[in-house]
């Protein structure tokens, strides 16, 4: 299931229903390689003769434009976010001064581990986006494919021609997208913590490989962007996908879910808590019931996607059960 919910229209996927114009830097902004450039300007869209490098040439003047000021006051608004029209306000400003066309964000939600939830957010053609939810294309997209296996930003030149993509119907998403006009681009893996995968793209029109100095710009700025993005939309999304956050698990409750984990029985949870059996009973009993699950091996499972069973450095091993390591060992 896709969700998106703004504060003006719940809809399927979000969308502003057009193109990031090439070249349209926002005012303030520093653009003094950029300014005059128009949507109809021939230098960025003639590809015919020389004027194609050119192109190359403007635009890697423009990707040069953001400064860590316009990265730190991005990033701040992303912080301070509680819509999809101010992420995609921000988003829509990043790849102006970034150079590229198009942004999109996509996200698995692991509600229920079989059938996740699903998030998606772009700037994309409309008839891109209206193929793509008829066809379930975010199955085969093998963006998101990568983000499930790697953590550092690719271009897509690099993932279509290396061995990240080598399913065919990932070849196919790809030739399908540049009819569209998705010709090149960047993406960010980003995980969550509430075991969510997540990828966010910059996307260029352009037919020609992604200029070096485009590429660096993208690489350099574009991760840690990519991770506030990420952060607002779960923020966002938090309790209209994940309702169970919302109830309060205790630290006991979470203690015996812990060693459920670690496969102790509960005769062994009560002797390492230093609780009564039933004790231990009542607390499983309760995070069950606010887990919405059946049993305590579900509960594990689902403990782990929302990150209730974390790693216990502090605990200390019951007499019994600690190891006596001899004076003279090394």
């Amino acid at each position: 299931m896709i969700r998106a919910v703004s504060e003006n229209w719940r809809v399927v996927a979000y969308t502003k229903g057009s193109e990031v114009p090439q070249g349209s830097i926002k005012e303030g902004a520093a653009s003094k390689g950029a300014q005059g450039l128009r949507p109809s300007d021939p230098v960025l869209y003639n590809f015919e003769n020389t004027v194609s490098r050119q192109w190359l040439t403007r635009v890697s003047k423009m990707a040069t434009e953001i400064t860590h000021t316009d990265l730190y006051r991005l990033t701040s608004n992303l912080a301070k976010a509680r819509s999809l029209d101010e992420i995609n306000v921000q988003c829509t400003e990043f790849c102006q001064l970034t150079g590229f066309n198009f942004f999109s964000y996509c996200a698995t939600i692991p509600t229920a581990l079989t059938r996740p939830d699903m998030i998606e957010i772009n700037s994309y053609p409309e008839t891109w986006q209206a193929l793509y939810r008829e066809k379930e294309l975010i199955k085969t997209d093998p963006t998101l494919l990568y983000a499930e296996t790697h953590h550092t930003p690719v271009t897509w030149d690099e993932m279509a021609l290396n061995r990240h993509v080598d399913d065919k119907s990932s070849h196919q998403y790809i030739l399908k997208a540049r009819e569209y006009g998705l010709n090149s681009g960047v993406s960010f893996p980003l995980r969550g913590n509430v075991g969510s995968t997540a990828v966010l793209s910059l996307v260029s029109k352009k037919r020609e490989p992604l200029p070096q100095p485009l590429i660096d710009t993208a690489f350099t700025f574009g991760a840690l962007f990519a991770n506030y993005v990420h952060d607002a939309v779960l923020r966002i999304f938090d309790e209209d996908l994940l309702p169970i956050k919302k109830k309060r698990i205790s630290l006991r409750e979470r203690e015996c879910l812990l060693w459920v984990a670690e496969g102790k029985t509960t005769w062994e949870i009560a002797r390492i808590l230093k609780i009564a059996e039933r004790t231990v009973v009542y607390h499983l009993e309760n995070i069950i019931a606010k887990l919405e699950v059946r049993n305590r091996q579900q509960a594990v499972a689902r403990g782990m996607i929302m990150s209730y069973i974390s790693h216990r450095l502090d605990w200390e091993a019951p007499p019994h059960q600690r190891k006596v390591i001899p004076k003279n060992t090394v």
